[in-house]
């Protein structure tokens, strides 16, 4: 029998349509967020269906092998990241995992991070996870200090090896933080230490760019990917710079799936479809008064938090939402008429 960790929504889907979810009964849901983030290009989106219907020579090939598909979606990322390297994993969790050990073989010590972030559930991640910071679970033994989030004066008192954040955090928001936040981690980064961006759930084309990094004046040493990378398989990506990578070795980290050959097949489509749809994030951005997120990585703060989801969901549309309030990852093929309205809805009900 299934051991279910989640809070479950009493849906039971058996298709997917664009931006819809249809259960057994024939009831379509609008589905505002997208599998945790995941299905970026909604459900059975033409381009992911077509390149799934041309049969790949193998499922899986192990990173024993090298082959050109692994170099190019690697070379597209660096090109639209700035980034020198790459490296596949699993998931986002795992992605953090690498970026941290990669990280700390170039200058360990001491991490900062910032109360309310989430960056997974291994340990290397659930560690630096502000929100995780009381579950009963072991920590990697180095110094962890978490920082008040958008507090800039308390950056700056900070000499960290490396620090770790979401450029906006999403489980603990979504919220923004100031400029002057933002250019206090790039302080820290002029005096050794390493910034690692977590864009798991905020890159991608979510934010209106690439990374959100990219729209907040960040310059990270490492970024860690995932959710909609793969398409709906499962697949992450650390992105480094040859710095970082230079002090790595043969056997410093490795994965026995990552950048699986299906999963990345369907990245390679995900990159290019995004891409089209970055500026669409951006002007919908415009539209969503109260919005305290940034493109389409929408939220606002509200306390009736699980009072609005239930009432939603009675009227066809899912939500989710974080420790602040709601929270919104809607597909970025969602249409200016799908969303507006509902997003006055919800703004109705607080």
């Amino acid at each position: 029998m299934y051991l279910n960790l989640y809070e479950t929504c009493p849906v039971e889907p058996v298709r997917g349509e664009g931006v819809y979810l249809v259960d057994k009964n024939g009831k379509r849901y609008l589905d505002l967020l997208s599998g945790l983030g995941v299905n970026l290009l909604g459900y059975n989106h033409p381009a992911i269906v077509k390149e799934l219907k041309d049969i790949p020579p193998f499922l899986h090939l192990s990173n024993l092998y090298l082959h050109p598909l692994k170099e190019e979606v690697a070379s597209i990322l660096c090109s639209l990241t700035g980034m020198d390297f790459a490296f596949f994993t699993n998931s986002g969790t795992e992605a953090v995992e690498a970026a941290l050990k990669f990280a700390w073989k170039k200058n360990p010590g001491k991490i900062v991070a910032f109360e309310n972030s989430f960056h997974g559930r291994t340990l290397g991640s659930l560690s630096t996870s502000g929100m995780l910071k009381e579950q009963p679970f072991p920590r990697i033994n180095t110094e962890i200090k978490f920082l008040p989030w958008g507090d800039a004066e308390s950056v700056l008192k900070e000499n960290p090896s490396i620090l770790i954040l979401e450029p906006l955090q999403g489980s603990g928001g979504p919220r923004v933080a100031s400029r002057e936040f933002y250019k206090a981690i790039m302080e820290l980064k002029k005096h050794g230490t390493i910034i690692i961006c977590d864009e798991i759930q905020s890159g991608l084309g979510r934010c209106g760019s690439f990374l959100a990094s990219q729209r907040l004046g960040l310059k990270p040493d490492i970024v860690a990917l995932g959710k909609g990378l793969g398409g709906g398989l499962p697949l992450g990506c650390v992105l480094l710079r040859k710095e970082i990578a230079s002090t790595l070795s043969t056997g410093d980290h490795g994965t026995t799936m990552g950048g699986n050959f299906l999963a990345l097949k369907l990245a390679r489509v995900v990159i290019k479809e995004v891409l089209k749809l970055m500026g669409h994030a951006k002007e919908l951005e415009k539209e969503l008064h109260g919005n305290e997120g940034l493109g389409l990585f929408i939220g606002i703060t509200t306390e009736r938090k699980d009072e609005v989801m239930r009432k939603m969901l009675e009227e066809g549309v899912i939500i989710g939402k974080s420790a602040r309030g709601i929270r919104l990852l809607p597909p970025l093929i969602i249409k200016k008429e799908e969303l507006l309205p509902v997003w006055e809805r919800i703004r109705s009900l607080l």
